[in-house]
């Protein structure tokens, strides 16, 4: 809440009116998972985070040890975004609330902007999809069979899946509430457009949501050989000396791959999709090799801890079978086609881990603002221009984000541009 004071308005003041700006115009950042601040020491630190061990029951009274692999994500502190702040001492007079709205809000809201964009740049790692590329979802019956989805993947019910939506397909939304008899949900769809609970998903709507422009692919693409577990497949059929045959978040699948569900082990009856990680070209003769996420896992995949034992992976299996050699490959949209992007997703999905900056010992101004219950964090430095009689301020925000469990989330594909 401003504070009214014809006093001199203090570093400490304007820092923790930053802060205050910074939240409340944050969407994304509200919406993930934010516990891992304390793991950080400065910027450009990288944590390695523990992921949960995974195991498979086994039937019978004989006992069946269970490996425990050590599954690990980095998440680095490589953002930093700031504001770059000059005026006089007379400025400093103003009550807070008049100096927020000349001085801070506009910076804020673009560092706020800029946290909520490498948000979701991380969700492009996502690789579960729904809809039809090209169509504009909107109604509830897309959000239904969006949840339905995720559900078959065992992405958890516990009222933290969330929905960020571009304002086109928000506004679609909002027309399709309007049509129901729910005089509550019908006004807040006229006043300013529908956001709450649809299908179980707490939905937003941002403009910072990237769209995706798919590859330039062409041909009639086909694995090429045997394809063994792990993230790299060999490839052929394509178009030969294309640039840009892929583009990175691309989605695909393979012919007679389907996904399984990471809590029965049994098939979700659906193709697995499979996002590129790195742009692809394809050489004259039209091979090219692809770098995917997730991992292919059958159930044989294995890996060597640090002891050099070999531990076997069937507690993390992802697919019902590798693809076949000449297995037909399949990219979701239209060759060099630009897609409108949603995201539905689990709480947990994705991290982002907010740090204070080291603040220098030789700064004149100096001040720091944290809140305990976002975990939000800015610094302010200074320095005061005794020619001019003004005072220089820079506002700071430092962090990092990443698709920690990217399995938990959803891409709901949206109009062509």
């Amino acid at each position: 809440m401003a504070v009214q004071n014809n006093n001199l308005l203090t570093d400490d003041i304007i820092a923790k009116e930053g802060l205050r700006l910074l939240k409340n115009n944050l969407v994304m950042a509200k919406n993930v998972y934010r516990k891992y601040e304390s793991e950080f020491g400065k910027v450009g630190d990288t944590i390695r985070l523990k992921l949960p061990y995974r195991v498979k029951s086994a039937s019978g009274r004989t006992l069946v040890k269970q490996p425990l692999v050590d599954q690990t994500v980095p998440l680095k502190i490589d953002y930093q975004e700031h504001v770059g702040l000059e005026y006089t001492v007379k400025d400093k007079t103003l009550d807070i609330s008049n100096f927020s709205e000349r001085y801070l809000k506009s910076g804020m809201t673009q560092i706020a902007n800029k946290i909520d964009q490498s948000i979701l740049l991380t969700l492009k790692n996502i690789f579960h999809s729904s809809g039809t590329p090209g169509t504009r979802p909107g109604k509830f019956i897309d959000f239904a069979n969006a949840g339905a989805k995720m559900t078959t993947y065992a992405v958890p019910q516990d009222g933290m899946r969330k929905a960020v939506l571009n304002p086109f397909t928000c506004a679609n939304l909002s027309d399709e509430v309007t049509k129901l008899f729910n005089d509550k949900m019908v006004k807040g769809a006229y006043m300013k457009g529908y956001k709450g609970m649809v299908s179980d998903f707490e939905t937003y709507d941002s403009q910072n949501i990237p769209t995706h422009t798919v590859g330039k692919h062409g041909g009639t693409p086909l694995i090429a050989g045997t394809i063994v577990n792990g993230s790299t497949i060999t490839t052929d059929g394509w178009t030969g000396s294309v640039t840009g045959l892929l583009l990175q978040g691309d989605v695909i699948t393979f012919a007679g791959v389907y996904g399984v569900n990471p809590q029965n082990y049994t098939t979700t009856g659906l193709l697995q999709e499979f996002v590129v990680q790195a742009d692809v070209n394809s050489d004259a003769g039209g091979l090219a090799t692809i770098t995917l996420s997730p991992e292919m896992n059958d159930g044989t995949a294995t890996t060597v801890n640090s002891n050099g034992d070999t531990l076997s992976l069937k507690a993390y299996q992802n697919i019902t079978a590798l693809p076949a050699d000449n297995a037909p490959i399949t990219v979701l949209g239209t060759a060099d086609t630009t897609y409108e992007q949603n995201y539905l997703f689990h709480r947990d999905a994705v991290a982002l881990a907010m740090i204070d900056l080291e603040l220098p010992q030789t700064a004149v101004v100096k001040s720091r603002a944290s809140d305990p219950d976002s975990g939000l964090s800015l610094c302010l430095t200074g320095a005061y221009d005794i020619n001019e009689q003004t005072e220089i301020h820079r506002i700071d925000a430092v962090w990092g984000t990443k698709a920690i469990y990217p399995e938990l989330g959803l891409r709901l594909w949206g109009q062509a541009y």
